[in-house]
Parts: structure tokens; C-alpha cells; sequence
């Protein structure tokens, strides 16, 4: 309870939670039609494979008990199991990140800002905005290491990033699939690996699928569009969609999902 100093009056505290006035029709598009047809397309109606048993604990031997199993033999990590394909497990969109990373901030610290209010405006996130306590809104995300070729110094600020969930999400793809990508010119499309490319490396169990915008793309947001000249200048970031799938074939998942929503795929 807050007392107010004048008439010392006891004002409750309300807790509101700005919310969504409608379903964003990416979202309903998702829930009506696309869930039901990567059900159809990944359902596998064999079990999943269990974990090979030299990597399971022995419950009867007593020195293998709350003990990390053995590493693969080649020091290779273990890869999750695949998702299971089932109405409760379809291949969703959990959360969509955009980073940026600025070379010139090496130098000038400052030249992170355009950066920043670029993506807040093709977010509209801040922190803790519309009393969500989940949204961190824009960060600066410092090197982890060193560089000194790059004359990059341990803990120095060089990108900014967003995190994005929920209606502010889908709005962002619904922006990126309707104005930006059908205006760029020669683009045909995300660039598929090739064939003989492993289905169990790091990347293919992710469930994450990343691409990289121009900065001559950026104009073509209609958040940036509409004032683009307060900016002194545009940059390109990556985006990375990220989904729920993990395992052998995540990445082929997640592609799925993301090609429903009108992202083009395009094999080099």
C-alpha cells in the first residue's frame, strides 16, 4: 500500500497488464490452419529413440548415482531427442531476436544509438512496456572476449538486440513477409544448406533458422519508413526465429513453419 503525504489516504495498487485488443492474423493463420498441416507433413507415428545405454546411469551401481553421464567418445556433446510429433508439440514460433551489430561502435560508442532506436522502433519494445514484466526491451550486448586485431577490448559495447514474443512478434513478421521482402529486389529467397549436410550437427537440432537484412532493407519497414531521415543512418541485423523443435531435423522443421508464413527458401 502507497500513502499519498498530503491527506495520508492508503491508494491501492493496481496491477495492470496492457494486452493484445485481438488476435494477430499471422497468429490466427497459425492456429487454424498452419498447426494442422505440420501436424500432417511431421507426424511420426514410431516412438522416439531412446538414449543409447552406455550414456544412461546404472540405478543399481551406487557410484554412478547424481554423477554427469560419461562424454562421447571424440569429445562430442550429446544432441537432444527429437520433439515429439504430437498435437501438444507442433512446431511453434516461440520467440523472434534481431541483433545488430555495429562496427563503427569499436571506436565511437555513440554510433550504437541509431542502432538502438532503429530496433525499438521495429520492435516497439521497452523496458517493462505496457507493465509486461517479461520484456527487457533493447539491450547492448558487450564482447565476451577480446580481439586485438579488430581492436576489440574485453566488455566493450559493439551490438544492440531485442527479443520479441507474443503480439509484437507476429506484427514484426507480418511487416517483414508483407512490405520487405516482396520490395527487395534480386532476392530469391533464404539460402538452404546443401544436401549432403548433416541432420545431427549443432545447428540442424537447434529448431532455429537466422538470416541477415541490408541496410538499404531497413527503409522498407514501414516503422522506419515513415521518418526515416531522423535516422543518421541504417544498419543491417540478423534475425533469428526461433521454435520449439529440437533434435535430428528441427532446422527442416522450423524452415516448415517459417515457409507457411510466407518466408521463401531457396536451395544455392
Amino acid at each position: 500500500m502507497r500513502i499519498k503525504p498530503r491527506h495520508l489516504l492508503k491508494i491501492p495498487q493496481t496491477a495492470i497488464r496492457v494486452g493484445p485488443p485481438h488476435q494477430h492474423r499471422l497468429a490466427s493463420h497459425y492456429e487454424t490452419t498452419l498447426a494442422h498441416d505440420l501436424l500432417y507433413m511431421q507426424y511420426r507415428h514410431l516412438p522416439r529413440t531412446p538414449l543409447p545405454a552406455e550414456h544412461r546411469p546404472d540405478p543399481l551401481d551406487p557410484y554412478q548415482t547424481n554423477r554427469k553421464p560419461r562424454p562421447l567418445k571424440g569429445n562430442r556433446p550429446l544432441r537432444p531427442l527429437a520433439t515429439p510429433s504430437d498435437a501438444e508439440s507442433v512446431t511453434r514460433l516461440e520467440r523472434v531476436v534481431l541483433h545488430c551489430m555495429v562496427k563503427e561502435a569499436i571506436t565511437q560508442p555513440n554510433a550504437l544509438w541509431p542502432a538502438a532506436m532503429q530496433l525499438k522502433a521495429l520492435s516497439g519494445e521497452s523496458y517493462h512496456g505496457g507493465g509486461q514484466l517479461s520484456s527487457q526491451g533493447v539491450q547492448f550486448i558487450r564482447s565476451s572476449s577480446g580481439v586485438a586485431e579488430f581492436k576489440i577490448r574485453a566488455g566493450l559495447q559493439i551490438a544492440a538486440q531485442v527479443e520479441l514474443k507474443g503480439e509484437k512478434m507476429w506484427t514484426f513478421v507480418g511487416s517483414l513477409v508483407d512490405f520487405v521482402l516482396p520490395r527487395l529486389r534480386d532476392y530469391r529467397g533464404v539460402s538452404l544448406p546443401p544436401a549432403s549436410a548433416s541432420a545431427t550437427s549443432a545447428s540442424a537440432t537447434s529448431g532455429v533458422v537466422s538470416f541477415g537484412l541490408p541496410p538499404s532493407s531497413i527503409g522498407l519497414f514501414p516503422q522506419v519508413e515513415v521518418n526515416v531521415d531522423a535516422y543518421p543512418k541504417t544498419h543491417g541485423m540478423h534475425i533469428h526465429f526461433i521454435t520449439n523443435a529440437r533434435g535430428a531435423g528441427a532446422q527442416a522443421r522450423a524452415r516448415a513453419l517459417l515457409s507457411g508464413l510466407r518466408i521463401p527458401f531457396v536451395r544455392a
